[in-house]
């Protein structure tokens, strides 16, 4: 067991409290009762929050109260007397080190006075060479923290940090089992030997034949090794012989692994953080402190906050390469973090994630072959050195390796099994040239056709509406790949995602009907199988949704019948008429043209005779969106051509309605008023597209009338309105041509006819019980032979415009009246006044004029019996 010297430490201000009751015992001790304190050696002296049993804070019992050392003035020389002692009665060997702690608040301490030589057994042995010492009890913010080991051990070596590694178990000292003895589990077994971290790389023979062994299973958390999972076992592989670097006076602490963290010195003894106060380190002196460290090269050092304020050591350097070692005992709440490469480094690259590997055994740093590398290999490495995943220019040069045979999930190259190369392996070496990236690189993506074989060569890529697309997803890379993810709608609050496992590392995700929402910019990524948590750099790619618009109809009056001609490669070229071709084809073209239903094709001849032409290749059934999706065209010499006549052959016709000589249709309201007994007339028309043909009037539903087009126009003459006319007219247009009747209706107009056509009217109010009039609710007004809602816009509208309405209305006075909301902006009226009030009627002192607008106005009024109405 190693253990510190005691000229290691210098003298350092401590106040050690010692219990008058403890110094009541002489040093002429009776051997029978030093055998009697020492069963009990515990009672009196613990070692608290620390990794284990044996580290931690050094506390003393006394009167029944537990209390921390103080420990501030007491002689430097003899802390370490303290610790030895402690460990030993602690049952833990030897001290690994000593650290002065403080503390943000006071503990209750003991002060003492006396001093350990370090060969006493326990702590109440020590005696002060004065005097007895005296009692007090205090608060401190100084402690004592200290490190015990004997519970390990390196053997056959004549070097106390190398040699085969052994630990203390029941059955005695055993050796340690390769499965579970990782580089970290290593680190860990080298820092409580008191040694450096270990330098080789795992390329060493087992020491002895050992009978007994002990395997661990470390989670990476630990501080110490007794802290990890372990069990005996009567065979295993025997770890490999080690070699720990000497005790440095420097370390780094508190990292995930000992090549990271704080960095501590230890002078006199006594190990602190170290502060750069005057900014006078350069990456030279840290290149060397990771070579103390037995890490690769320097990564990055940052100045970080510590928890509070503590004692550091400040550094003073001078301009030499070598760390310097003018050291000065400060107080401050910074220090440096320093990060290192493991045993694995990049040389001679543009950066420290791209070069040629070299790993690091014993004491010098060695290439690394192609031939003993491999696929997992690279990805051990460039996890190891903290740069991502290996991009894969060289990759297919890596073949199973007899040296390192990694299965891509170490965490450090150095925990890979391996052997040692021979002579004959090493005479051939292709070094290794490894680049590493922060994320795996991004995988291909391109758009299909509906077929979803074909690649959409467009730029940017177009779909067409209602068409089958597919976007695919292709990785290029050795590693076995968990997942592709396909995302849409990349930015919003709420983006579309697909994932599909990868068939031959590629992904197809189809779209079975293009919509506009399908435009837009799509994102595609992967991760791997170890390590599904981080996904690839992404590819990305934009689509756009047109309509297909590659056949049409070649006539000169319409474009629902006629020739049909196919858009192909940039060519439009006439359909050859096959045996293929049937109605099921026509359908489909008469959809895709929005020009109804397929009413008959044939085949018709071309008057220029023999000309090239598509012949189409069918698969249809009719309900297709459009002809290429169910088939496909070749270039054929042909004198026929295919003749298509869909039922959206005419035009549409318009109507409008006529009232005492004015039309109107000038604007849209919900319904048209008519009073009662007055004349109408309803006039149909087209544009000119074929001769002849005649309309009807479509009423309720049913045609009612009919006329001969002439000039492509019908009047229809109502003489006298009445309640039987309300309802709902259209004009239908009808003509026989290319051998069939074919019609085509109107937009709609809805009539109302009242008996008495009142100029201002309430609605969606209470009826009165008494006549069913309504004194309540939105204002109508007359405007032209129509009524409108009055806009709440109207900014002269008053109680006195109001009561001028109820008074019309005969509905008594107003109660009050109101602006509503409507949900969208619709035609209205807005008054214009020059009203006193007194008037009979609202538009016998003002007019009315168009107007757009989202508001109305409310009113209510008292009723005849001078009562309001209940709403």
């Amino acid at each position: 067991m190693f253990y510190i010297q005691h000229n290691l430490f210098i003298r350092w201000s401590l106040v050690v409290v010692w219990c008058v009751a403890l110094m009541t015992e002489t040093s002429t001790l009776q051997a029978e009762d030093k055998q009697s304190r020492q069963s009990a050696v515990h009672k009196d002296a613990r070692l608290v929050d620390g990794a284990g049993k044996c580290s931690g804070r050094l506390e003393m019992k006394c009167q029944g109260e537990w209390r921390a050392l103080n420990i501030r003035n007491t002689g430097r020389q003899h802390s370490f007397g303290y610790a030895e002692v402690a460990c030993k009665q602690m049952g833990c060997g030897s001290t690994l080190s000593i650290t002065q702690s403080t503390n943000v608040t006071n503990l209750p301490a003991w002060e003492v006075d006396f001093v350990c030589k370090g060969s006493e057994s326990t702590l109440k042995e020590c005696r002060n060479h004065r005097t007895r010492g005296m009692q007090r009890r205090v608060n401190s913010t100084y402690s004592l923290q200290v490190i015990c080991s004997e519970s390990l051990r390196l053997v056959g070596d004549s070097e106390i940090c190398s040699g085969g590694a052994e630990v203390k178990s029941d059955q005695g000292w055993v050796s340690v089992c390769e499965d579970g003895f990782d580089s970290e589990t290593q680190k860990m077994f080298c820092r409580e030997l008191g040694c450096g971290p270990p330098r080789n790389f795992r390329w060493g023979s087992p020491i002895g034949n050992p009978s007994l062994f002990k395997q661990f299973q470390c989670k990476g958390n630990e501080s110490r090794l007794e802290d990890c999972v372990s069990f005996m076992k009567e065979e295993c592989r025997q770890a490999a012989r080690i070699i720990c670097s000497k005790e440095t006076d420097l370390r780094l602490v508190g990292g995930e692994t000992l090549c990271q963290g704080t960095l501590e010195g230890k002078q006199a003894a006594e190990w602190r953080p170290l502060e750069d106060g005057w900014n006078s380190l350069k990456p030279e002196h840290f290149a060397k402190v990771c070579g103390k460290m037995g890490c690769g090269g320097f990564i990055s050092v940052s100045r970080n906050n510590l928890p509070e304020l503590r004692p550091v050591w400040l550094t003073d350097c001078e301009t030499s390469s070598s760390f310097c070692k003018s050291w000065r005992g400060t107080s401050s709440n910074l220090a440096l973090a320093v990060t290192c490469e493991e045993d694995t480094t990049l040389v001679k690259g543009p950066s420290r994630c791209s070069g040629k590997l070299q790993v690091r055994s014993g004491q010098s740093w060695h290439p690394v072959c192609y031939s003993f590398f491999s696929l997992e290999a690279a990805l051990v490495t460039c996890r190891d050195l903290k740069c991502g995943f290996p991009e894969n220019d060289r990759s297919s040069n890596f073949t199973r390796s007899p040296v390192l045979n990694c299965a891509g999930t170490e965490k450090h190259l150095r925990d890979c099994p391996s052997i040692s190369a021979t002579e004959e392996m090493l005479q051939e070496c292709d070094e290794v040239s490894l680049t590493c990236t922060e994320l795996p690189p991004a995988p291909y993506i391109n758009i299909h056709n509906v077929q979803g074989s074909e690649f959409v060569s467009t730029y940017p890529p177009k779909v067409f509406k209602g068409h089958r697309f597919a976007i695919s997803c292709t990785v290029d890379s050795p590693y076995s790949v968990l997942s592709i993810r396909l995302k849409s709608h990349i930015g919003t609050d709420h983006p579309n995602e697909w994932i599909q496992s990868p068939h031959d590392k590629k992904a197809v995700f189809i779209f079975p009907v293009a919509e506009d929402a399908h435009q837009g910019t799509y994102q595609c990524d992967y991760n791997f199988n170890f390590s599904s948590d981080i996904f690839s750099q992404p590819k990305f790619i934009s689509v756009q949704v047109e309509e297909l618009n590659n056949v049409r109809l070649v006539n000169e009056e319409t474009e629902c019948a006629g020739r049909l001609e196919l858009e192909d490669g940039g060519e439009w070229r006439p359909v050859s008429h096959r045996h293929s071709w049937s109605l099921k084809e026509a359908a489909v073209v008469c959809r895709q043209l929005d020009c109804g239903s397929a009413v008959s094709t044939r085949g018709v001849e071309r008057s220029a005779g023999l000309q090239h032409a598509w012949r189409f290749y069918s698969d249809c059934d009719g309900s297709e969106r459009a002809l290429t999706d169910c088939g496909t065209v070749k270039k054929w010499p042909s004198s026929s051509a295919v003749q298509v006549v869909c039922s959206g052959i005419l035009l549409q016709p318009n109507i409008s309605l006529f009232y005492t000589m004015r039309e109107l249709l000038d604007y849209q309201p919900r319904y048209i008023l008519l009073s009662k007994g007055h004349s109408f007339s309803i006039t149909c028309s087209v544009k000119p597209q074929y001769p002849g043909g005649y309309f009807g009037i479509r009423f309720n539903q049913a045609i009612s009338i009919s006329q001969p087009a002439v000039n492509h126009t019908a009047h229809f003459m109502f003489p006298a309105a009445d309640e039987a006319h309300t309802g709902t007219y259209s004009c239908v247009y009808v003509n026989f041509v290319f051998s069939h009747n074919f019609s085509s209706e109107s937009q709609s107009l809805s009539v109302k006819v009242e008996a008495e056509f009142l100029e201002v009217k309430l609605v969606d109010g209470v009826l009165r019980e008494d006549d069913g009039e309504s004194c309540a609710g939105r204002l109508f007004v007359k405007y032209l032979n129509s009524l409108l809602l009055l806009s709440a816009e109207t900014t002269v509208w008053d109680m006195k415009h109001a009561s001028l309405v109820c008074r019309q209305l005969g509905c008594g006075s107003a109660i009050s009246t109101k602006d509503i909301k409507l949900p969208k902006k619709e035609l209205m009226a807005r008054f214009f006044s020059d009203c006193d009030g007194s008037e009979s009627a609202l538009l016998g002192c003002g007019t009315v004029l168009p107007w757009f607008s989202s508001s109305a106005v409310e009113l209510v009024c008292t009723g005849h019996q001078g009562g309001a109405d209940k709403n």
